[in-house]
């Protein structure tokens, strides 16, 4: 999977096209993980999302804009 295609399948998730309970299979999601749980040197909050293939994406959270009043 590309990176443009990993955050195509983020995007629907998150966007509600697709249920990820009703046996979705993210294209070979091996295990997702926060940054934290694995050492990974950031202050950032995130994930690292391994894959079945052995490769690895980094998912860093950056709030951008906070709720609104």
């Amino acid at each position: 999977m590309t990176e443009n295609g990993f955050a195509a399948c983020l995007a629907a998730i998150l966007n509600g096209e697709c249920d990820p309970n009703e046996s979705f299979d993210p294209d070979g999601v091996r295990s997702a993980r926060p940054f934290e749980e694995l050492g990974v040197l950031t202050r950032n909050a995130g994930l690292v999302v391994r894959m079945d293939d052995g490769s690895e994406y980094q998912i860093t959270v950056v709030r951008s804009r906070g709720p609104r009043s």
